[in-house]
């Protein structure tokens, strides 16, 4: 038997899930548009460079898994070339270099 408490827990359990959706769009929204205010500024930055300024000035930061994500993804960044570099115990290992798109950083240039 279904009782009136029941019916109303399984539209709180879809409106939580939503609300759990909505934050985290939210979270990578707001880390693209530090990536992107960073790039505009800097022009271009590696990987590790962008990872290093999103977690010294984001309260949370990010992890270098979604960093790379949310890069790839983006239509408004472009991966420009990779760089080797050398570590101490991981040896050789590439670096994306990553960039605006040109009509994303000079909006007003455009017609």
């Amino acid at each position: 038997m279904v009782t009136e408490e029941d019916s109303n827990s399984f539209p709180n359990s879809l409106l939580v899930k939503r609300l759990k959706r909505r934050c985290r769009s939210m979270r990578t929204t707001r880390l693209r548009e530090k990536i992107k205010k960073f790039l505009d500024e800097r022009g271009q930055a590696n990987t590790t460079e962008i990872l290093e300024h999103v977690n010294s000035t984001m309260r949370h930061g990010t992890t270098p898994q979604q960093l790379g994500n949310v890069l790839s993804k983006d239509k408004d960044i472009r991966k420009i070339a990779t760089t080797k570099r050398g570590g101490a115990l991981s040896g050789r290992y590439e670096i994306c270099v990553w960039t605006l798109r040109e009509d994303e950083r000079n909006p007003g240039l455009q017609g």
